[in-house]
């Protein structure tokens, strides 16, 4: 799978997963599909959960704006990410929203204050704050 970038061994993001790779995820041991996106974005994949718990993955929509996305916006979001099975998928619709949300966790796990954290994102330019 081209879209999909491994980041750790329980994380991965990529932009919307077509159906065939949501079969390819299933095939590659992944657990859990996170969905950062809202159902009225162009190019939502409509029965993405179907097909996820179909093939006996966890699927979870959680979705988040890029636009003026704050550290408040992304902690349910990140507390949501601890309680899934994993290797877990993370995706959005170009990659942007979850590989934020990947770093923040990925940082915060390793013990940077979220703030911190945050503002790191920040600088690397994802963010617009």
């Amino acid at each position: 799978m081209d879209t999909v970038r491994k980041i750790t061994n329980e994380l991965a993001i990529a932009g919307q997963p077509t159906p065939g790779e949501l079969q390819q995820l299933a095939e590659e041991g992944y657990r859990s599909v996170v969905n950062l996106r809202s159902f009225n974005e162009i190019g939502f994949l409509e029965s993405e959960q179907q097909k996820i718990e179909c093939l006996g993955l966890h699927y979870v929509n959680l979705p988040i704006q890029a636009e003026n996305l704050s550290l408040n916006d992304m902690l349910p979001v990140l507390q949501q990410l601890d309680g899934l099975p994993k290797p877990m998928l993370v995706h959005c619709d170009s990659g942007i929203r979850s590989s934020i949300i990947v770093l923040m966790k990925i940082a915060i796990e390793q013990g940077i204050e979220s703030e911190n954290a945050f503002q790191k994102v920040v600088k690397l330019g994802l963010l617009n704050n």
